[in-house]
Formats: structure tokens, C-alpha cells, sequence
């Protein structure tokens, strides 16, 4: 094997190498985007839960509206959270997508803590509530 030959190896490596990481970075933005679609869905659910506890507070006396407020506001605020998660997930991918082009990337955990302590604090707020 020549000089030559293993170069153009190394080359080839290199292009499939970066293939890879471009491949994996959409692999995530699929599951940021299934993930938000999961978050919306719950959220949505939730709120429509709500309007049974509206018909349930018409037809038990001293149940009013207001133990259907919080669960109205905890849907508005996942599907809010989703829309954020989506909108995230791709200035991230653009952003990973650039630095891997240009092969500077390096990994940032804020973000992935900020979304976590969000989902968090909405899934323990809906724990509470069903409690």
C-alpha cells in the first residue's frame, strides 16, 4: 500500500466520519421533535381533561370553576413548552449543523439543563395537581 493509497483512505474516513456526526445531529433534532410533540399532546390532553372537571363542577354541588383553572393554565403551559422544545431543537440542530461544518463544535449542557428543569417543574406541578 502506498503513501497515496493511504491518504485517500484517511480522506475517506474523514468524509464518512463527518457524515456520521451530521446523521447522529439529526437523529437528535427526531427525537427533540417527538419529544415536543409528546409535551403538546400531554398538555393538550390535559386541557381537555379540564372541561370535564367544568361539567363534573356543574353537576356537584360546591365543586366550582376554580379546580378547573389550574388544570386549564398546566395545559397551556405544556403545549407553550412544547412549542419552545421545537423551536430550540432547531436553532440547535442549525447551530451543531454549523460548528460541525466548520469543526468547532463543543457541547453545551445549559440548554439540556434548562429544558430538563422545565419539564420537571411542569410534570411535578401536574403530579401535585393530580394529587
Amino acid at each position: 500500500m502506498t503513501d497515496k493509497d493511504i491518504r485517500a483512505l484517511k480522506e475517506q474516513q474523514q468524509k464518512l466520519h463527518h457524515v456520521s456526526e451530521h446523521l447522529a445531529n439529526e437523529r437528535t433534532i427526531l427525537a427533540w421533535i417527538r419529544t415536543s410533540i409528546a409535551v403538546m399532546t400531554f398538555g393538550v390532553a390535559i386541557n381537555r381533561f379540564s372541561l370535564f372537571l367544568i361539567e363534573f363542577g356543574q353537576a356537584v354541588p360546591g365543586s366550582g370553576r376554580r379546580m378547573n383553572v389550574h388544570a386549564e393554565q398546566l395545559g397551556i403551559g405544556l403545549v407553550v413548552l412544547g412549542v419552545l422544545l421545537m423551536i430550540g431543537a432547531t436553532f440547535h440542530y442549525l447551530h451543531v449543523a454549523n460548528t460541525i461544518d466548520n469543526e468547532t463544535y463543543r457541547p453545551s449542557r445549559a440548554g439540556i439543563i434548562v429544558t430538563a428543569l422545565a419539564v420537571l417543574a411542569l410534570g411535578g406541578t401536574s403530579l401535585v395537581w393530580l394529587l
